[in-house]
């Protein structure tokens, strides 16, 4: 294995591509000031604007940092932060995350509500009516789910205990990207009951897995936008995968995630008591595994996962009181 990535650092092989599902890969797609029209046809699919009206609008590509940071306080972070403004107004703010070695699902959420809490105030005028509030969104594209009805589009809003909503201008859309690249691969996409803009962002989402540019391609011709942007996008890619740099970046990080898979396993296989189990869980959960990739190697399911983990949590929380 260690042989076979000393190969790979050296360059792709032929029709190989680098993921963009990798977070450096993502922003070098997605937050290109130089190819800005790349970064609207995804946001257009996003927020159900036609590209034609979103184009119209002004996109800026933010450093969301905390207004009011000390010395020694958390910073929020994204992949990318933009502001959509019409007629010299913000009209939406949005966060694009990519978590393919996200830890265990309450870390998500926990990060999420953290930066969305800060993305909200950000930047608002102090003369600025309340009501003026731009429309904020947060939307991660998670390489798991983080539901339990085995939804590709999993969206969050205000709401109380009866599930009426109270506003509508603060969202989060979580999406499946490996079920969306599932749904691809399968041919299975018609067959989900979406409007056309879900269905090219199922496709944008599918493709974040591909390494195999005439897959990539072939996926991208499925999705409704200009021959230009198609050819940008490809353009960009092809630049990615030439630069060195990036490919051993980019090598590196997925041997360490292998590594640390290959770490676990060989733990489980030589440990497999009930607590051993759970220690080894939790080790899982520190060293960011997806629930979805520890029930694969423990054997439980993933609400027994879920509560070691939540146990776990709520006993770091007691022990720091």
């Amino acid at each position: 294995m260690a042989k076979n990535m000393r190969e790979k650092k050296a360059g792709l092989a032929p029709g190989e591509i680098l993921k963009l599902k990798d977070d450096e890969c993502f922003k070098i797609m997605f937050a290109n000031k130089k190819h800005i029209r790349i970064l609207t046809m995804l946001l257009s699919k996003i927020l159900k604007i036609p590209y034609e009206t979103l184009s119209k609008s002004k996109i800026y590509l933010e450093t969301l940092t905390n207004q009011n940071v000390t010395a020694g306080e958390k910073k929020t972070e994204c992949d990318i932060a933009v502001s959509v403004k019409k007629d010299d107004k913000i009209t939406d703010k949005i966060m694009l995350e990519v978590n393919i070695r996200g830890s265990a699902y309450q870390t998500i959420i926990n990060r999420n509500h953290f930066g969305f809490s800060d993305m909200i105030a950000n930047a608002f005028p102090e003369s600025e009516d309340y009501n003026n509030l731009p429309n904020n969104l947060l939307v991660n594209f998670n390489n798991f789910s983080l539901n339990k009805r085995g939804l590709i589009f999993d969206e969050y809003m205000y709401r109380n205990i009866y599930g009426d909503v109270l506003t509508e201008k603060s969202r989060i859309l979580n999406i499946d990207i490996a079920k969306c690249y599932q749904l691809w691969y399968n041919k299975d996409i018609k067959e989900e009951n979406i409007d056309n803009y879900s269905k090219d962002l199922t496709l944008i989402s599918a493709a974040l897995s591909m390494d195999k540019k005439k897959d990539f391609m072939k996926c991208m011709k499925e999705v409704e936008m200009s021959p230009e942007i198609r050819r940008e996008m490809e353009g960009v890619l092809d630049n990615m995968c030439r630069d060195q740099k990036l490919v051993s970046r980019y090598y590196n990080r997925e041997e360490e995630e292998r590594r640390i898979q290959e770490g676990i396993y060989k733990e489980i296989d030589q440990n497999a008591t009930s607590r051993t189990k759970k220690e080894m869980i939790i080790k899982m959960y520190n060293q960011n595994a997806t629930i979805e990739f520890i029930s694969s190697v423990s054997d439980l399911t993933s609400s027994e996962i879920e509560k070691i983990i939540n146990d776990y949590l709520a006993q770091k929380e007691s022990d720091t009181e």
